[in-house]
């Protein structure tokens, strides 16, 4: 078994950004909301927030877990694991695609009518952190020197 600082650096940032992200993702800062009543309402003031585990940035967060999963176990017991499967390449992918969804779902939230809604520092913080955990992926996956599946050796393309 090996232990954390015999691991790859792109290993390492991997998994600290997938713990961070995780973290992150239980605060109610993810996505914010503000009134200010203004001179229609003078003293109505409020704010509300919500973590990382709504609507489809739950979705989001899961395939981040799956993707930081992977990579520890990759990393402490590549035994579990089935061989011949481009693990790299699936954690890229699902890291790729959970911080898609999670940048969307901040990004395209509502609002209107006096109200402010979008990313707060928890949700900025993420974007950064899982972003970060796509980055360390591909890294690893370039210096694994796994190839994609639907790359065919000597092939040329038709012109």
């Amino acid at each position: 078994m090996a232990d954390l600082k015999s691991l790859d650096k792109f290993e390492q940032g991997a998994l600290v950004a997938g713990a961070l992200t995780f973290i992150l993702s239980l605060f109610p800062y993810y996505i914010r909301s503000s009134f200010d009543g203004g001179a229609a309402v003078p003293g109505l003031n409020f704010s509300a927030g919500t973590s990382a585990w709504t609507s489809y940035a739950t979705l989001g967060m899961l395939l981040i877990l799956v993707a930081t999963v992977l990579v520890a176990v990759r990393a402490f017991a590549n035994d579990a694991l089935p061989a011949g499967v481009p693990w790299n390449l699936v954690v890229l992918g699902t890291a790729g695609l959970g911080t898609l969804l999670l940048i969307l779902r901040a990004l395209t939230v509502g609002g209107g009518g006096g109200v402010s809604v979008g990313p707060g520092w928890s949700g900025w913080l993420i974007f950064i952190t899982s972003i970060a955990l796509t980055a360390f992926a591909a890294l690893s996956f370039k210096g694994s020197g796994e190839e994609v599946p639907w790359k065919s050796e000597g092939e040329k393309p038709a012109i």
